[in-house]
């Protein structure tokens, strides 16, 4: 139905009257003419210094946005720590000593941990020297299985030839 409408629309403005018909030859050259004898229309003077300042009203208005946004951040974001601040139940000194000792352990524990990480790192990179070393010796082995195999094949051929000649 919709397409029908669009296609009917289409219709009727190819077959509208009130528009122009295309120019004439003559009616071009015409045209031509006086665009040539006459200049045509120049914007006015003004206008270009006119919208540079529509501009820079526009920046600075974004400007203002882009700071009144940044503001609005900052005192929700203070707004928020001042409620967390309110909200969190004090008890008096006891609050005031677990918490104190409460950073200690974090603290400690932090240091621990951070301990821990660090004999970790060294015992992977213990074992993977010895495991480097476990490769490289069983690669000995190999190479000197391997070179008394060949060393008794070449023997053997020595013997062969020795014993045809």
């Amino acid at each position: 139905m919709i397409h029908n409408i669009t296609e009917e629309r289409k219709k009727l403005n190819k077959c509208d009257v009130s528009l122009p018909a295309p120019l004439t030859e003559e009616e071009l050259m015409r045209l031509i003419e006086t665009v040539e004898e006459r200049e045509l229309l120049h914007a006015p003077g003004h206008l270009k210094e006119n919208i540079r300042s529509h501009i820079r009203a526009g920046k600075q208005k974004e400007r203002k946005r882009a700071l009144f946004a940044y503001r609005a951040k900052v005192l929700v974001g203070m707004a928020a720590a001042l409620a967390v601040l309110f909200l969190v139940p004090v008890d008096g000194t006891e609050a005031q000593e677990r918490t104190q000792t409460g950073i200690r352990e974090l603290v400690r524990a932090e240091e621990m941990t951070l301990h821990d990480a660090w004999e970790q790192d060294i015992l992977d990179r213990q074992r993977d020297i010895d495991r480097t070393w476990e490769k490289y010796l069983k690669g000995q082995k190999r190479a000197d299985v391997r070179k008394r195999y060949f060393g008794h094949v070449t023997e053997k051929l020595k013997n062969y030839t020795d014993q045809e000649d």
